[in-house]
């Protein structure tokens, strides 16, 4: 599965207690498991059962799915939990889906 078969350790946090509006940006990986308000830009993201993102767009090279998403997905690998629920696009090179996962907008593979 891309990558995920190995343990990530995120290097930040974000409780299910947390509420953010604004942008936000790493150069490492993020878990999600509060509410995210505005875009996201990191190296690996993962959203937990809890995690909510809504957000013009999300542009990471790996992301993991298992909570909500409301916006556009532009990364390099994509992993949707059987918990995901999508309602935006998805721009990805590799993808996965799981049985249960939603999503309402477009899926497209991006070329070389």
């Amino acid at each position: 599965m891309f990558g995920f078969s190995k343990k990530i350790t995120p290097s930040s946090l974000i409780n299910s207690n947390v509420y953010i509006t604004g942008k936000l940006k790493s150069d490492s990986e993020i878990y999600i498991d509060g509410v995210i308000e505005g875009d996201v830009e990191c190296k690996t993201l993962i959203i937990g059962i809890n995690g909510k993102i809504k957000s013009p767009l999300i542009k990471t090279e790996k992301i993991v799915v298992h909570g909500s998403v409301e916006g556009n997905i532009d990364a390099v690998s994509v992993y949707l939990g059987p918990s995901a629920r999508i309602n935006g696009n998805v721009m990805h090179k590799d993808i996965s889906i799981e049985n249960g996962a939603f999503i309402s907008g477009e899926v497209k593979q991006k070329r070389d």
